[in-house]
């Protein structure tokens, strides 16, 4: 028995030497998708509170370290996906993206899953083709709706902060995670509330017969901290290939506003306001800084004459450039803030879209 045993091994040991140097490869791959699994799980289980419930070991340890208490649980600084995010480009938490990455087509799964409530127009009367157009006061009457063609500006709508919610309602201190809803994944099919702003604001623009774009990708995963660069990579990917935009807006909503609303025509619209960023005292390129800023004064100064109040003043910010440096006609547009109603927000992208074909 024994002899046929060490045989065996033998033959074995024969047929393995042959295939050379390239099979061991094969174990090697093996422990380390053994180990990364084994890290993840490890992960999920003890910091993710997959199975645990730490209430207790945290209220002792903040007890100990009172600086602690005030951490936000989903604002961790060592964050192994947020890791692997940087070091792979690939979302562990979210399959879909990473079968996506490596799919020569995009399957375009959330733009098909998300179901639009186009709601009625309201204050511009002109956008419901009503057969009588009841104009708002201060609206000059010079002005018609455009015939979509060649000359017919384009916008391109997004979003670096796809999670921002309506509470209508001001936050108490260390509650700001309530107004943003936390997605599960690229395929999550939930429309927030700056989402259906942007939709809202969209169909004004195209029925006055401007030509639009609304990329609703969602650039908060895997956390938010990783917006910016996430829409940076969205926004150069489309003007890659489309050129042709007037103007580049990303749509978000303020917080912290102490009056959010304006009375137009009786009815309460949340107020808006333009952000641009200078990079001024930053080491970051930014030439375009100057023809954002001006386009900025232009469309207040025009919003000031049609609707009084509803333009707060333009907020410059020379810490950052928040991704304006990649189109000379780039813009924030912080339409409402958490304190509105998402009505609120609709009423003021509609007279929004009054103002901005105007200018364009």
């Amino acid at each position: 028995m024994g002899l046929r045993l060490r045989r065996m091994y033998k033959r074995i040991r024969r047929r393995t030497s042959a295939l050379g140097q390239g099979f061991q490869v094969v174990p090697l791959m093996i422990l380390a998708l053994l180990f990364l699994s084994l890290s993840l799980s490890g992960y999920q289980l003890l910091i993710k509170e997959a199975g645990f419930d730490h209430t207790l070991a945290r209220s002792l340890l903040n007890l100990g370290m009172p600086g602690n208490g005030g951490a936000q649980q989903q604002q961790e600084s060592a964050d192994l996906s947020l890791f692997l995010y940087w070091l792979t480009n690939y979302d562990f938490r979210d399959p879909l993206s990473m079968v996506e990455s490596t799919l020569p087509f995009s399957p375009q799964v959330v733009l098909h899953m998300r179901v639009w409530e186009d709601r009625p127009f309201v204050f511009v009367q002109e956008l419901s083709f009503a057969p009588d157009p009841v104009r708002p006061p201060g609206l000059e009457a010079g002005i018609e709706r455009l015939e979509v063609g060649e000359a017919a500006p384009r916008v391109l709508i997004y979003h670096t902060h796809s999670s921002e919610m309506y509470l209508g309602r001001a936050l108490e201190t260390g509650q700001s995670l309530q107004a943003h809803y936390q997605f599960r994944n690229q395929a999550d099919p939930t429309i927030t509330g700056v989402m259906a702003v942007g939709r809202h604001l969209s169909n004004a623009l195209t029925s006055l017969g401007m030509e639009t774009l609304h990329e609703t990708k969602i650039h908060t995963l895997p956390s938010i901290n990783n917006s910016y660069s996430n829409s940076e990579r969205t926004v150069r990917e489309i003007l890659s290939k489309q050129k042709s935009f007037d103007l580049v807006i990303d749509v978000h909503r303020d917080a912290g506003v102490p009056n959010p609303t304006v009375r137009i025509n009786g009815r309460d619209v949340a107020r808006i306001a333009i952000v641009v960023g200078t990079a001024q005292n930053i080491p970051l390129s930014h030439p375009n800084f100057q023809e954002n800023l001006a386009l900025a004064y232009k469309i207040k100064s025009l919003c000031d004459t049609m609707y009084p109040g509803l333009m707060r003043p333009v907020q410059v910010h020379k810490e950052a450039r928040y991704n304006q440096h990649l189109h000379p006609a780039s813009l924030i547009l912080e339409i409402g803030s958490v304190e509105n109603t998402l009505d609120e927000a609709l009423l003021a992208a509609e007279v929004l879209a009054n103002v901005l074909v105007r200018v364009l």
